[in-house]
């Protein structure tokens, strides 16, 4: 199998799409159960299970269309911000997927049914990309032009088709705006620092 075109992906994105693939995969072919990556705070917490606070991030849930359309939107949005608006910035790239982890990892405190938070994560990426390049226009299935701005909406549309549930679809938004607002004036200040050392 060929996997050369995992390396026109940018480093961060290309990890993260390679183990999503792969945890997917091993879900798919039952060598894994979803149950031993899930998010649950008592087996964090009781059991020590330290993984689960990241490893929910690379389910997309059962394998299906829905997990195609995740993975497609991730590797496609992340692509374009991590090339661009954090080209040879990897480790800043990393801290955002970091934050926007965290933060959804405090939102599932309020949310028991919430376990796997793939899709989340994809949400803010393309949330944040469309904010970045908000008057991009999109072709959409070769049928819709839209602008980047309207992309998340587009997406939050398709994932309620799709059967995605509406506290994940209202998150996730937030979830980017969270790191619009506040980490990313942080970043701001470090490369304003960075320059005057």
């Amino acid at each position: 199998m060929d996997f050369s075109f995992l390396k026109s992906f940018p480093p961060v994105t290309r990890l993260y799409l390679s183990i999503s693939v792969f945890a997917n995969f091993l879900v798919f072919i039952n060598l894994m159960d979803p149950m031993q990556i899930f998010l649950n705070f008592q087996l964090v917490f009781f059991n020590f299970d330290i993984w689960r606070l990241f490893s929910h991030a690379f389910f997309f849930g059962p394998t299906g269309v829905k997990t195609f359309f995740y993975i497609f939107f991730f590797s496609r949005y992340s692509n374009a911000l991590e090339s661009l608006s954090f080209q040879g910035r990897g480790a800043d790239y990393l801290y955002l997927l970091f934050t926007g982890n965290s933060i959804l990892v405090f939102l599932k405190l309020f949310v028991s049914d919430a376990n796997f938070l793939g899709p989340s994560l994809t949400f803010m990426i393309v949330y944040i990309w469309g904010k970045k390049n908000s008057q991009n226009q999109i072709n959409l299935l070769n049928m819709f032009h839209i602008k980047g701005s309207s992309l998340p909406l587009a997406l939050m549309i398709a994932s309620w088709f799709l059967g995605q549930k509406n506290f994940k679809i209202r998150s996730y938004g937030n979830n980017g705006r969270s790191y619009l607002l506040l980490p990313g004036r942080y970043l701001s200040q470090v490369d304003r620092w960075s320059k005057i050392t």
